[in-house]
C-alpha cells in the first residue's frame, strides 16, 4: 500500500510537467508562418492589409502572416526572383497581366480543390469567375478587385445644352459636337492620346459596331479576321478620329490619366471614359451634383459594348507546404465584407454580387453604372485582349506611334490599319 501511495504521489508531481512539455511542443509544432508578398504596394493599401492581418492573427492563434511589401517599382521583379529561387512564399499577389507566367512556370497552385466547400462561392459574380479561371479554365487566382470602365458625364453641361445622356457611340459623337465651343474652351470628349490610350476608349468606341467579336481575343473576329480589317471597325476608327479633330482640344493627343481628369473637372471636356479610381478625385474636386457615371455607350448597329477588365488577386504558391492555411487566409481577406471595405479604400470594384446589392456605397449613385453592366452581359460583353501573345507587350507603343500619325492627319485609316494588321498577322 505504501508503495502504491508513493507511486501516485510521483505521478501527481510528474504528469502536469509532462503535459506542459507536450503542450508546448505541440504549440511550437502547430505555429504556422505564411509569407505573403504584395505587388501593387502603396502606403494606404499596405496599412489596410496589415490591419486585416492583425485581426486574422488575433482570431487564429498559431497563424502568423508575414507581409512582404517591396516598393511598387521593384515588387514584380522581387516576386519573380523569389519564386524562381523557391524562397519561402505561400501567398502572392498577381494580376491579369502576370498570372499567365506564374501558371506557365508552375509556380502557383490550382485552387479548385478548395472551392467546392467555399461558403462565398455562390456570391462571386460571373466576371469574378471569368477572372479566376482566366488560364486553362482553372482557378489559379482569386480576384480581389476590378477595374472596368464607365462613362463619366458632366450633367450640368448637358443641362445647359438641353441634351440627354448618350446611349450609343453615335449619340456620344453628336453630343460631343453639340457642346464643343472652342472660343470658350468647351469641348465634348476627353480623349486619352498617350499611355495605352487604345485600351482606355479607342478600341471600345471604334469596334462597338463589329458584330462578330471573338470574346477571347478582342483583335479577332469569330472567323479569324484581324478586327480592324472589317469595314465596321474602319468606319468606327474614322469616327473616333473625327471626334478628336472636331470635339477635343488639340493637345488631347498628349493627354494621360491626370490630364483627362483635369479637363473633365475644369469643364474643358464633357464626356470621359475611365476606371472607378477616378471617382474619389472627381468627387473631391467637382462634386456629384455636376456629374454622374453611366454605362459605356453601345454600338448603334449592334446594341453592344465591348469591355475588357483589369483585375488583381491572390494565388497560392505551388511549393507552399501550407496550402490549406493559405487558402483560409485568402478567403478571409477576400470575404465580402472585407473586400467591400478594401475596394472603397482602393477606388476599385468589388468581386461579389452582394456588394452591389446590399452595400449602399456600391448599390446606389455612380456605382450603379457598373451594377447595370455586370448584370447585363448580353449587352455589355466582357472580352479579353490577347495577353498571352508574345506581340502583346510591345503593342502599346507600336499602336500609339501610328495612331498619333492618324489623328494628326499624317496617315489614312486604311494605311494605319494595314500596318496594325501586318503587326498581328506576320
Amino acid at each position: 500500500m505504501k508503495k502504491i501511495m508513493i507511486f501516485l504521489m510521483v505521478l501527481t508531481f510528474i504528469v502536469p510537467f509532462a503535459l506542459m512539455a507536450t503542450g508546448s511542443q505541440e504549440s511550437g509544432d502547430t505555429t504556422i508562418e505564411l509569407n505573403f508578398i504584395e505587388m501593387l504596394t502603396s502606403p494606404t493599401r499596405t496599412e489596410f492589409l496589415n490591419t486585416v492581418i492583425e485581426e486574422y492573427e488575433a482570431a487564429n492563434p498559431g497563424i502568423i502572416i508575414n507581409l512582404i511589401s517591396p516598393p511598387y517599382e521593384q515588387a514584380e521583379n522581387k516576386m519573380t526572383m523569389m519564386l524562381n529561387a523557391k524562397q519561402p512564399l505561400d501567398i502572392i499577389e498577381s494580376r491579369d497581366a502576370t498570372i499567365k507566367q506564374f501558371v506557365n512556370n508552375k509556380q502557383v497552385a490550382s485552387m479548385e480543390p478548395f472551392i467546392e466547400n467555399w461558403a462565398a462561392k455562390d456570391d462571386f459574380m460571373p466576371i469574378s469567375w471569368k477572372a479566376a479561371r482566366t488560364i486553362d479554365d482553372t482557378a489559379y487566382i482569386l480576384p480581389q478587385l476590378f477595374f472596368v470602365k464607365g462613362m463619366f458625364v458632366r450633367t450640368d453641361i448637358l443641362k445647359e445644352h438641353n441634351l440627354e445622356i448618350p446611349k450609343t457611340v453615335e449619340d456620344l459623337y453628336q453630343a460631343s459636337l453639340a457642346v464643343t465651343d472652342p472660343d470658350n474652351n468647351r469641348f465634348g470628349y476627353v480623349i486619352r492620346g498617350k499611355h495605352n490610350a487604345w485600351k482606355v476608349s479607342q478600341d471600345a468606341l471604334s469596334l462597338a459596331n463589329v458584330g462578330n467579336v471573338d470574346p477571347e481575343n478582342f483583335y479577332k473576329t469569330t472567323d479569324g479576321q484581324f478586327i480592324y480589317d472589317t469595314e465596321e471597325a474602319k468606319a468606327g476608327l474614322q469616327r473616333y478620329v473625327d471626334m478628336y479633330q472636331k470635339a477635343v482640344p488639340s493637345d488631347g493627343i498628349n493627354w494621360g490619366f491626370a490630364e483627362q481628369i483635369n479637363a473633365f473637372v475644369s469643364g474643358v471636356g464633357t464626356f470621359l471614359i475611365q476606371d472607378p479610381d477616378a471617382i474619389a478625385m472627381i468627387d473631391e474636386q467637382l462634386g456629384r451634383d455636376k456629374y454622374t457615371v453611366v454605362p459605356v455607350p453601345v454600338g448603334e448597329k449592334t446594341g453592344k459594348a465591348y469591355q475588357d477588365f483589369a483585375f488583381n488577386g491572390l494565388s497560392i504558391v505551388s511549393y507552399s507546404e501550407n496550402k490549406q492555411e493559405a487558402w483560409d487566409f485568402i478567403t478571409d481577406l477576400i470575404s465580402p465584407e472585407t473586400n467591400a471595405e478594401f475596394c472603397k479604400t482602393y477606388g476599385a470594384l468589388p468581386v461579389y454580387n452582394s456588394s452591389f446589392h446590399d452595400d449602399p456605397f456600391f448599390s446606389t449613385g455612380v456605382f450603379d453604372a457598373w451594377n447595370t453592366m455586370f448584370n447585363n452581359p448580353e449587352v455589355y460583353n466582357l472580352i479579353s485582349y490577347p495577353i498571352e501573345s508574345d506581340k502583346f507587350a510591345a503593342w502599346g507603343p507600336f499602336q500609339e506611334q501610328y495612331m498619333q500619325r492618324l489623328m494628326l492627319g499624317e496617315a489614312t485609316v486604311d494605311e494605319t490599319v494595314a500596318v496594325w494588321s501586318e503587326y498581328w498577322n506576320k
